[in-house]
Parts: C-alpha cells; structure tokens; sequence
C-alpha cells in the first residue's frame, strides 16, 4: 500500500527504519574519528578478564566481572543509538555505564567492599553517587582506596570532574527544559512546527553533543577495564615484591 498523506501513521514505523539506515551512514561518517578507539577500548576490556592472577577467582574480582559485563553491554549500546541519531537515548544508557563502571573501578580487589554490596538486603549497590565518584577517583589516581580520602587539588578536580560528568548523563536522562527543546527542534518546520514523532538526529549542529558522549563512555569503560585488569594482577606484582625485591630502594621504584 502506498504511504499517502492519511495513511502515513499507519505506516511510519516501517518507514522510521528507513530513517535509521540513513542515520548510520551519516551520524557514522560524523563519528569515524571514534570508531578505532571506542573498538580498541572495547578490546581491551574484554581482554581484562583473561588475566589470571592469583585472586582470579576471588570474591570480588567475580562480582566486578558482572559489573563490567553490563559496563560492556551499555557502551555496546550507547555506541548503536548515537549512531542511530538518538543522543538523547544513548545519554540515559551511558548514565547506566557510567554508575556500573564507577562500582567496578571501586570493588575489583576489593573483597571487603564487595562484600558490602552483597549484604545489602535488596542487592544494592550502597554508595551514593558523590562518595562513589570520590572512592574512583582515588582508584584512578593512586590505584588504591584510601580509609582517609586525599585533600590535594589533583584529587579535588578528579572526583569533582567524575561526580559533574555522571550528573551531566542524568540531567540529559530527566526531563528538562533544554533537553525537550533540542529533542523537538531537529523535528521542526519553518513555521516553527514540530513534528510529534521519534525521529533520528542527524544535525551537523548535535555532532558535538554525540562526541561528548562518546568522550565520557570510553573513558570510563577505559577506566573500568583498566581498575579491574589491576585486581587481576596485583596479587602477582605483591608477589613478585616480597620474593624477589625484598630491599626498599626497589621496592619503592616500583
């Protein structure tokens, strides 16, 4: 049946599919310059889970292995929907990333912190987002977590910056003004008219907005996979530490 100006309703779910397949080849071709690193980055935490230290199997290596698979399938995601040309769905998915990517940082290696999240009596995770993004950022900084967090400037921006970026996601996550008007405005007339339908973005003028988050995701897949490749081997450099580096000088190089 042919698509007429009375029937198109009928029809548009079928004819949106249409849209998206040119949406790749276009938000793709804006996007290519991330393409290698989001598949690199990708690579690499997937790779993660084949070191095999020591703790391999322990407690909170394999509740971090959990976390870090939904981490992987959400920037699987975000990837697809930017792509796609809906930003605005891809910030909601990368919000989720974002919070499961914080919590591996945090526990892998950690088993009296995973042990936290597991006595919890309905599976939740116990941190709130501002302490979460501090406890990473120690993580990301000086590889460990301290009982007394740092007051140094490095570590103020750090966990300022992580905490900021994770409330950017949300905002862009709940209804908001300016998210609705951008949301409406690549669905617009020139009478000032926009159309009540999903449509996919393919504005040069939102390229920016799907590069930043594609910026924040891989980051923070990156730092996942890299925190919880560290809980993996850590048990073999405190080995390698205490049997065959026993004076201080070297042990404090390295």
């Amino acid at each position: 049946m042919d698509i007429t100006p009375d029937n198109w309703p009928d029809h548009y779910w079928n004819y949106l599919a249409q849209l998206e397949v040119h949406a790749i080849d276009k938000n793709h071709h804006a996007l290519k310059p991330w393409d290698e690193l989001a598949e690199k980055c990708m690579n690499l935490a997937i790779k993660a889970p084949f070191l095999k230290g020591e703790e391999s199997g322990s407690k909170s290596l394999k509740l971090a292995a959990a976390f870090l698979k939904r981490v992987m399938s959400d920037f699987r995601g975000v990837w697809l929907l930017i792509n796609w040309g809906y930003p605005y769905q891809a910030a909601c998915v990368a919000s989720s990333l974002y919070e499961n990517a914080l919590v591996v940082n945090c526990i892998s290696g950690r088993d009296d912190l995973a042990e936290e999240i597991l006595a919890d009596k309905n599976g939740d995770v116990p941190w709130k987002p501002q302490l979460l993004s501090k406890m990473a950022a120690q993580r990301d900084l000086f590889d460990e977590i301290k009982n007394n967090p740092p007051s140094g400037k490095d570590f103020e921006q750090a966990w300022r910056l992580c905490y900021h970026n994770y409330k950017l996601l949300c905002k862009m996550k709940h209804p908001t003004l300016q998210q609705i008007k951008d949301e409406t405005s690549h669905a617009m007339n020139t009478k000032g008219q926009f159309a009540v339908i999903p449509l996919p973005d393919t504005r040069e003028s939102a390229v920016g907005l799907k590069q930043m988050i594609m910026v924040i995701a891989i980051s923070k897949l990156f730092s996942a996979a890299k925190c919880f490749a560290q809980g993996e081997i850590v048990n073999i450099l405190l080995k390698i530490k205490n049997s065959f580096l026993p004076t201080k000088q070297i042990l404090i190089g390295l």
